[in-house]
């Protein structure tokens, strides 16, 4: 494996730096197209629940392909997984933009593009995160992972509002403009100066027991498999909230750029949540974080249901966005540094697989019901879903011993299962 960097610290980090901003520009791009498909297919079908089938295709292509993903990660090269996924991406919405600026696009093509770039989303993911352990020194996870967040909230901030103009002035330009973002990612992968070689390892088995190997490690332990189950409902649950939200609004007349300023506000929480944790990184205990993020989110969603307000709604997503960033980068950042270099791929896949399991039902499922019990009542089974996510949490006690990063070393000597 590439061994740490020589100095410790972000400041000066030049690889860091370059998948900083590469990432950024491609999450740019995917903040913008994850508000636009559900708007082009209601478009395309004038079907709440047509609407969504393209986001259950991402979503749904990302859950077949990821476990093997993972393990192909694994024995790649990081540097060409990422070159080859960003620009595969680069050219699959490149040419669903032109089907849709020259009158083309149907449902079945929206659906296609949905699975194709599922697909590549699930080999980037894993090189990606590989390589930020390869790039940042162990004692500087915890920092990067928050900053990586912060970087998240940034395109969520920019991207659905952007998006969401630009769809109103011509639906192929979002696509357009996500496409060059992954080029844009592409050439910035030539720029790094760390190998990214696929990891050194002894292994001569199939890709099954690849697969499989990755799957035992994350379940032996103990608080990482209960973070992943949370996050798996949590996952579902709020996908189902915000999709619902997103085909209510559609439905009662909002304009789209309106909608994405929901995004919006929610994500200047995000940035703000994640200037605090980026400060404050190595003091804040993971799993009562993650406790106490669980338990916020499922107190906001409630009152959502008896609203299309997009302030309100607004509002009260940023008050539980305002966690996510120092929970998102806490788990992350754990589960990297307990994972050896040789199964970041499994791992992360496995993790990916296990959180975001069911995410692909979402779309559909909010979709259906919002045709069939109406807005008030979806939103309210939504609120009841994410609070039942917190209960993996709180039946394991590993998760409330997860302390800070500094601690992470005794909590993750002696997995068990």
């Amino acid at each position: 494996m590439d061994g740490p960097p020589a100095t410790t610290g972000l400041k000066g980090n030049r690889d860091f730096a370059i998948l900083w901003l590469g990432d950024m520009a491609s999450e740019l791009g995917s903040a913008m197209s994850s508000l636009v498909f559900p708007l082009l297919g209601y478009a395309l079908t004038h079907s709440t629940t047509q609407a969504a089938l393209a986001t259950t295709a991402f979503y749904a292509a990302g859950t077949i392909v990821r476990l093997p993903a993972g393990a192909l990660v694994d024995r790649w090269s990081r540097r060409r997984v990422l070159l080859i996924s960003n620009t595969a991406s680069a050219v699959v919405l490149g040419i669903f933009a032109l089907l849709i600026a020259t009158g083309n696009a149907s449902i079945a093509t929206l659906v296609v593009a949905g699975l194709l770039a599922g697909v590549v989303e699930t080999f980037f993911s894993p090189a990606a995160s590989a390589s930020l352990r390869a790039v940042v020194a162990p004692e500087d996870l915890a920092q990067a992972y928050t900053r990586m967040q912060a970087r998240h909230h940034v395109a969520s901030l920019i991207g659905p509002p952007v998006g969401g103009a630009l769809f109103a002035v011509a639906a192929s330009l979002p696509f357009t403009v996500d496409a060059i973002t992954f080029a844009a990612f592409a050439v910035a992968v030539r720029f790094l100066r760390t190998p990214l070689p696929a990891p050194v390892t002894t292994r001569q088995q199939r890709l099954r027991a690849d697969v499989a190997e990755g799957m035992r490690f994350l379940w032996s332990h103990r608080a990482a498999r209960a973070m992943m189950l949370w996050g798996g409902i949590l996952n579902f649950a709020m996908g189902y909230v915000l999709i619902s939200i997103t085909l209510r609004l559609v439905r009662a007349g909002v304009h789209p750029a309106a909608i994405g300023a929901i995004d919006a506000i929610a994500a200047a929480a995000g940035i703000v949540g994640a200037a605090v944790a980026s400060r404050h990184a190595q003091r804040l205990p993971t799993g009562t974080t993650t406790m106490v993020t669980g338990l916020v989110l499922a107190a906001v969603v409630v009152p959502m249901a008896w609203t299309t307000d997009v302030r309100v709604i607004g509002a009260l997503l940023a008050v539980g966005t305002f966690l996510l960033p120092a929970n998102n980068a806490g788990i992350g950042a754990y589960l990297s540094f307990v994972t050896p270099d040789e199964m970041q791929g499994r791992l992360n896949s496995a993790a990916g697989f296990v959180s975001d399991g069911l995410t692909p039902l979402a779309p559909v499922v909010a979709g259906a019901l919002l045709a069939t019990i109406g807005g008030a009542a979806g939103t309210l089974v939504g609120a009841a879903l994410v609070t039942s996510s917190v209960v993996p949490l709180l039946l394991e006690p590993s998760v409330r011993r997860l302390g800070r990063p500094a601690e992470w070393a005794t909590t993750a000597s002696s997995p068990q299962t």
